[in-house]
């Protein structure tokens, strides 16, 4: 009697609770990131103002946005959307993988506002669960990543995009949004392609991980 092959099944990054790492399909074979869309969507946004504005992090989702930008992969083109825009970005979610760094906790929520769907029923990867599920490290900043594994470091922090949002310096926000996607993207092929990402150590040197990320 012929037995079908179970199909693997990747799990929603938000519903992880294995310590692997990578999601495991029915068949407890591990599936690839690319099973719903073979083109991916890294994705970043910054706030009009911090989470004090809005009574702290128990309300970060009424945080507004002042720019988003996403890298993507079919047409390799980088992008950026102003708050008036992001309806379009909204539709590119929903037809790609989505990859970023922190995204299921922080940037998705914010933008349910502005009509995404919740991150449960998006297609998410999120290198900052993958990376605390094989290294144990909670909360790790995304520039002692990029540091260690590509040599190169975020221009700038959040805090500096608000600030130049008060000035009313909207492109000098898109341009650190954008290298932060730029960043992010190139941690995700390096993982990808190399099998492995590093993070920079307060002391000694930078401590290496393995990752499957295909």
């Amino acid at each position: 009697m012929h037995t079908p092959v179970q199909q693997r099944v990747k799990l929603n990054a938000a519903f992880w609770s294995h310590d692997l790492s990578v999601p495991l399909g029915s068949d407890l074979a591990p599936a690839s990131l690319f099973q719903n869309h073979q083109d991916y969507l890294v994705v970043d946004i910054e706030t009009k103002t911090l989470v004090d504005a809005v009574g702290g992090w128990k309300n970060f989702r009424q945080l507004e946005v002042s720019v988003a930008c996403a890298y993507d992969s079919k047409t390799d083109q980088f992008l950026s959307f102003t708050e008036g825009k992001l309806g379009d970005l909204v539709d590119l979610c929903r037809e790609r993988l989505l990859i970023g760094y922190n995204l299921v906790g922080f940037d998705l929520p914010v933008l349910e506002k502005y009509g995404l769907p919740p991150a449960a029923e998006l297609d998410v990867f999120d290198l900052m669960l993958d990376i605390h599920a094989v290294s144990g490290w909670k909360f790790v900043k995304l520039d002692r990543i990029a540091t260690a594994t590509l040599g190169v470091g975020k221009s700038a922090e959040g805090t500096q995009a608000v600030e130049w949002w008060k000035q009313g310096e909207v492109q000098k926000i898109i341009d650190y949004c954008l290298q932060d996607v730029k960043v992010t993207r190139d941690i995700f092929l390096h993982g990808l392609n190399q099998g492995w990402v590093r993070i920079e150590r307060a002391e000694g040197p930078p401590a290496q991980f393995n990752v499957s990320w295909s």
